[in-house]
């Protein structure tokens, strides 16, 4: 079993293309692209802790939304963004194992946005635990530094592919992370 990390894939985002200059022709060039990066680096057996905003810009299109989560390897867990709109159970049944608003393994806190931008919007700083490093997405720029203690692993700033949780937790940090996951 290995872990990944990914977000802000906007599958099915027309306009995300021309936003962040992404070099797909339209939609569905952009999600058979990144479904194939996914799957290409994600095994079924593999763990992927997906940090919000699968998709945006959506347009009715649901049911091909959760066919093309259950195309996606690995075992799935969600950690919201402001563009995840269905229920914790619609995500359950298409194909993620639970949905977090933000959750902290071994130290490390998963959330959609930094730390200082979370606390912004109102997340409580207490309800997250001891919090060494921070995993998160939403700032798609691959020119916007990370913050101190921090990893973005928006899709946009890691070549559309998950990224491993070697790459982006400290090693100080792989034993409890790991111990934690497996809680899950």
């Amino acid at each position: 079993m290995r872990v990944f990390f990914a977000s802000d894939h906007h599958f099915f985002h027309t306009n995300i293309i021309k936003y962040c200059e992404r070099p797909f022709r339209d939609s569905d060039h952009m999600n058979s692209e990144m479904i194939a990066r996914w799957n290409d680096t994600v095994s079924d057996d593999d763990v992927v802790i997906y940090v919000g905003d699968l998709t945006a810009g959506l347009g009715g299109r649901v049911d091909d939304l959760k066919l093309l989560i259950k195309s996606l390897r690995g075992k799935k867990y969600l950690v919201r963004g402001n563009h995840d709109h269905q229920t914790d159970d619609w995500y359950v049944a298409a194909g993620f194992f639970k949905v977090f608003n933000a959750v902290n393994l071994g130290g490390v806190l998963f959330v959609h946005y930094s730390l200082q931008e979370a606390i912004s919007r109102g997340f409580d700083i207490n309800t997250f635990g001891t919090v060494e490093h921070v995993i998160h997405g939403h700032t798609h720029r691959a020119d916007v530094p990370n913050h101190e203690n921090h990893f973005n692993v928006a899709a946009d700033r890691n070549n559309f592919t998950p990224v491993s949780y070697e790459a982006a937790v400290p090693q100080a940090l792989h034993k409890s992370f790991l111990e934690a996951v497996l809680t899950l």
